[in-house]
């Protein structure tokens, strides 16, 4: 019985194995900061955005080079998620972290903009504007629906 008990553990714990091996999943994890001002009553403050992406996208393989070593792979969107930390080494009062979720295709971009009274995320011509001291302020209402967003202090 216990031999029994043995062989049925090993063939689940194989079995688990080579299924979590064997997922179709790409994940790409980047880093990058940038330093930007904007004025406040005259002045002009520092901060730092950090921004850490993590790009997830199913691998999906053409069926034409099926069984060759070297096989090419379709296009297929990425569920993007951007963790954006604002820095300001004078005021904690403007420290945020801001997670930025959309779906990303193939064909689109992100650029970060700063502006007078805080910064603009643009992802395929639709945009968000952070406006210190304010929030999150969506330029274009029907922006609403491409970005999932959270905002949170910094502790």
């Amino acid at each position: 019985m216990k031999t029994l008990k043995l062989i049925v553990t090993l063939l689940i714990i194989f079995t688990l194995t080579s299924t979590v091996a064997q997922s179709n999943k790409e994940i790409i994890k980047t880093k990058v900061t940038k330093t930007y001002e904007f004025k406040n009553n005259g002045k002009k403050i520092p901060y730092r955005i950090t921004i850490y992406k993590t790009a997830k996208s199913k691998v999906i393989l053409e069926k034409a080079d099926k069984g060759k070593l070297n096989q090419s792979r379709k296009i297929s969107p990425q569920q993007v998620t951007k963790l954006i930390y604002v820095d300001n080494d004078m005021y904690s009062d403007y420290d945020k972290y801001i997670v930025l979720r959309y779906t990303k295709d193939a064909n689109d971009s992100f650029e970060l903009k700063p502006t007078e009274r805080g910064f603009k995320v643009i992802v395929d011509k639709k945009n968000v504007e952070y406006i210190f001291g304010e929030g999150v302020y969506f330029v274009n209402n029907e922006d609403k629906d491409f970005f999932f967003i959270d905002e949170f202090d910094s502790i």
